[in-house]
């Protein structure tokens, strides 16, 4: 968990840095929404391999489904 917490860290921070220099303003909810989106895809992912270390494939492909979504949306 540490090295995903670094690196979004990283991510985050470069991009802010990017969006500083092209000049673009964002908005908080805007920053908001990027963050449950980014939220939601690592639920994505843990529910996804979870469910399938269980065998319980099923769960795994509808979990993703639904967290990946849910993902999407808030990047929209």
């Amino acid at each position: 968990m540490f090295w995903i917490g670094l690196l979004a860290g990283a991510a985050i921070a470069l991009l802010a840095n990017w969006l500083v220099q092209k000049g673009v303003f964002t908005k908080w909810y805007e920053w908001v929404l990027g963050g449950l989106g980014v939220l939601a895809l690592f639920a994505t992912g843990q529910h996804y391999f979870s469910s399938l270390r269980e065998n319980e494939p099923q769960s795994a492909w509808m979990g993703a489904l639904i967290f990946g979504l849910i993902a999407l949306y808030c990047w929209e």
